[in-house]
């Protein structure tokens, strides 16, 4: 562990190679009253990462006050100082970016390299952020625009923060997805009570004190650890949180509205994406982009394909053209070994006999497994499975692994039908030579984003990011998600006549 920097987030002494981390109740590193951990391990080898508190309702409330208490002055520290931190913050990730990468690696199965761009595009994330912020501005305006009315009255309208907002972050990118929310939140002004995931928690709590470090003041951000099931509810449904900002799947985030009326809300859940290869496509880059967009990171993306539309004919085209770019890009087995160019292990040996199971009931449906469906450990094999419908769960839900289907349909109006009729709508890619054919299909497509000639992705980071149906609420990008941070308060003058 890096000296000093890190060393009072822990619980000392260290017997081991594990980390025994403190939660962060907004103004010191503390050991819960509960007496509870939980522990956090590794999916490349299932050895002990470390153990994160489970804290209180009570340390929660504590924590919430100090937010609250804090906030109004946060919001009103010039603009310029709440910067200087976030740029500041960013800075000490890029210092401990090997220690993070390493640490990142063994939490939650990454390969290096992506382990390491998670990293570095977190800082740059934060920078971006900063940076934008100082754009964001108010208006004025006149009344007489409106019939009826004279130049009487004048609204100023500047954007006020919303309060204390709750920044929720997921397993499989939980210091990217956690800096998304947090840096925009502390940058329009609110304060910030972070609840990282467990698996994920540890490098979760790095983070945190790298804002703490960088000069956040007492009470602006807490980390407060522990499942759902001990403090998720207990969180969301708080009178003293003002907005939820959550990455996750789609039925916590159903769980979690039901539990937070009237709060503003920035939801990025589960995608299920799908792609349309056209007859013309170049079957190259589709089937490319179509594995890439499949295994990275073992399939554990809101963003990844999971299923293949096409016609017959060209169906016989795409799926040999995958099969062979399967072998020229994906080596499976032990996420830490320097030649695993994508597929590593899954979140947990659990989920990975969970994804296998859908696997063979699927196959017991009448789908055909054209390669993998096995698992060894936590690994899944990378998994081709064809002669599936739209009703089979391997379709129908977001299995979080390597599995890709293949479905064919009799023409683009089914394949536009089938998505449609989903209940996720994050993403879809179209694959066609002809991008003006491209834009008239994804303008049909009842999805947030669609991919012309690419797999879907979550940037570049100041694009709009969204989802809709169950896929989403709010909008994310640099911009939107400083904008969805606070809220505008019209102040109006009237002038006296």
């Amino acid at each position: 562990m890096p000296a000093d920097f890190f060393n009072d987030i822990t619980v000392q002494p260290h017997t081991d190679s594990s980390l025994a981390c403190k939660y962060f109740d907004g103004k010191a590193w503390q050991v819960s009253r509960s007496g509870k951990t939980v522990s956090v391990m590794s999916p490349a080898d299932a050895s002990l990462v470390g153990t994160l508190q489970i804290v209180t309702h009570e340390e929660i409330d504590e924590a919430l006050l100090k937010a609250k208490k804090a906030q109004i002055a946060w919001e009103h520290t010039p603009l310029h100082a709440r910067v200087k931190i976030v740029h500041l913050a960013s800075d000490w990730i890029r210092q401990f970016e090997e220690y993070l990468t390493a640490l990142l690696m063994r939490e939650v199965g990454k390969t290096h390299d992506d382990a390491k761009s998670e990293i570095l595009r977190t800082a740059d994330l934060m920078d971006y952020f900063a940076d934008e912020a100082q754009s964001i501005k108010g208006e004025t305006l006149d009344s007489d625009n409106f019939p009826g009315f004279d130049k009487g009255r004048i609204a100023l309208i500047e954007r006020a923060a919303q309060g204390v907002v709750l920044c929720i972050a997921p397993f499989n990118y939980p210091i990217n997805l956690a800096a998304s929310k947090i840096a925009p939140a502390l940058l329009m002004g609110n304060a910030v009570v972070f609840k990282p995931p467990t698996q994920g928690g540890i490098i979760g709590v790095h983070l945190t004190q790298a804002f703490v470090k960088a000069g956040v003041p007492e009470g602006v951000i807490s980390c407060l650890t522990g499942g759902g099931a001990e403090i998720g509810e207990y969180l969301v449904s708080h009178p003293m949180v003002d907005m939820v900002a959550f990455t996750g799947s789609s039925e916590t985030g159903v769980a979690i509205a039901s539990k937070a009326p009237m709060k503003p809300l920035l939801f990025e859940c589960g995608g299920n994406n799908p792609s349309i290869v056209l007859p013309d496509a170049d079957m190259m880059l589709t089937a490319r982009e179509i594995v890439k967009g499949s295994f990275s990171y073992a399939g554990q993306r809101c963003t990844a394909i999971k299923y293949v539309l096409a016609t017959p004919e060209v169906m016989e085209k795409v799926i040999p053209t995958v099969e062979k770019t399967m072998d020229e890009l994906i080596h499976e087995g032990d996420s830490r070994s320097p030649e695993t160019k994508m597929v590593g292990p899954v979140v947990s040996e659990k989920v990975a006999q969970e994804i296998v199971d859908v696997i063979e009931e699927a196959r017991i449906q009448g789908g055909v497994v054209l390669r993998g469906g096995t698992r060894k450990g936590a690994v899944v094999s990378a998994t081709l499975l064809s002669n599936v419908t739209p009703s089979m769960r391997v379709v129908s839900c977001e299995i979080f692994g390597p599995v890709l289907s293949f479905v064919t349909v009799k023409d683009t109006a089914e394949a536009v039908s089938i998505i449609n009729g989903s209940t996720y709508g994050l993403q879809a890619s179209v694959f066609t030579k002809d991008e003006g054919t491209g834009l008239v299909v994804a303008g049909t497509l009842n999805t947030g984003t669609v991919q012309i000639n690419g797999s879907p992705q979550r940037g570049p980071d100041h694009f709009p990011f969204l989802g809709i149906k169950h896929s989403g609420v709010g909008v994310q990008g640099v911009r939107y998600s400083l904008e969805a941070m606070s809220r505008l308060r019209p102040i109006v003058i009237n002038k006296p006549s």
